[in-house]
């Protein structure tokens, strides 16, 4: 069966393909931390709502990666691939791949573009238009709004009327990490969906599944991607992942001086979301170092550069360093500014680690 492919959420996934069979609701609210499954969960219900094979929990296709079908690519002189040579073909329904390419006629997805700190209001505009409209080739339409919690308040006034009159065809996903940024009429015309994090158990699975070989890469990712899939596959797969260029900074954080805290800022801490991310990842990385200090490395359980910070660094100083992080943290996410919030912290660990 297909949710087979969902790591993680599962119970959660079945438990709302039960309710869609039964009496959907017209608007599902989906929340929880960065990078836990919403997303994969909200695609994984459109392939069902949608899918013209085999509806409800066997769809037929695998919701994380669902192989569009490509024409083969003509041979040199123009002339067409033998058949040997093509690609296989995709078992998915034609529904599936439509849903997976983002041309589906009943399905529409918005969010946030790259170059955007907010979702805008003309995307939510297009989008109502679309759900007036009848479905064309299902019984409902699906859309799915990412990143919800940067809809600012027009998007969600405008959002508000279809919320409170929604049509009877229409079946609307948003998908936030910071539910407290919408409306409270605007969520509380939404059926609730809460995701957790993930256990680290699964993380390792998830890395695996994508062709983490090293055991010991995969641990320290799952460990320190305080739950979310999404920063645990960034870590694992990056070249040089920047905890370790963080636990390098944290063990020199003692000679920085303002023109050292300001590059680093310029470094890890250009954009709120980058500088929330690493601040979190800080946090944890403290966490780890805390423990050894506390507990020993015989174990083996630490690298050898978080072993060497927490043998040069008093408990004190990194528990104030810890305490610094969650801080910061918290006020990048309350809109502070990145820069000048990673400048002070930096600047405030190099006192704690020299014992100012």
């Amino acid at each position: 069966m297909p949710l087979t492919g969902l790591r993680a959420h599962r119970e959660i996934a079945e438990r709302l393909i039960s309710e869609l069979r039964r009496r959907p609701s017209h608007a599902y609210l989906f929340s929880g931390p960065k990078g836990v499954g919403k997303a994969l969960v909200a695609s994984a219900m459109a392939h069902a709502l949608l899918c013209e094979r085999a509806s409800g929990g066997d769809f037929c296709c695998t919701p994380e990666r669902c192989p569009a079908r490509e024409a083969p690519a003509p041979a040199a002189g123009g002339r067409r691939r033998a058949a040997a040579e093509d690609p296989p073909r995709c078992e998915c329904c034609a529904a599936c791949v439509q849903i997976a390419s983002g041309v589906h006629p009943d399905f529409t997805r918005i969010g946030r573009a790259a170059n955007r700190t907010d979702v805008l209001i003309e995307q939510v505009r297009a989008l109502i238009a679309e759900l007036a409209l009848k479905p064309v080739r299902s019984a409902v339409r699906v859309a799915i709004i990412d990143d919800a919690e940067t809809l600012n308040i027009p998007a969600q006034n405008a959002l508000l009327k279809t919320l409170e009159e929604p049509p009877g065809h229409a079946i609307i996903f948003m998908i936030t990490s910071a539910e407290r940024a919408l409306l409270d009429t605007v969520r509380s015309r939404m059926r609730p969906v809460r995701f957790g994090a993930l256990l680290t158990a699964d993380l390792d699975a998830i890395l695996a599944a994508r062709g983490v070989r090293d055991p010991d890469r995969r641990a320290a990712a799952a460990r320190r991607a305080c739950g979310s899939a999404a920063r645990a596959i960034a870590m694992a797969e990056s070249e040089e992942p920047a905890m370790n260029q963080l636990i390098e900074a944290l063990a020199r954080a003692r000679t920085f001086d303002f023109a050292a805290a300001q590059q680093i800022a310029q470094e890890f801490f250009r954009s709120r979301e980058e500088a929330a991310e690493n601040f979190e990842l800080i946090a944890r990385l403290l966490e780890e170092v805390v423990c050894c200090k506390l507990l020993g490395a015989e174990s083996g359980a630490y690298s050898k550069a978080i072993a060497e910070l927490a043998a040069a660094s008093p408990l004190d100083a990194l528990l104030a360093c810890l305490e610094g992080a969650v801080k910061a943290c918290g006020a990048v996410d309350a809109m502070a500014n990145p820069r000048l919030q990673a400048e002070q912290y930096w600047l405030s660990a190099a006192q704690a680690m020299r014992g100012e």
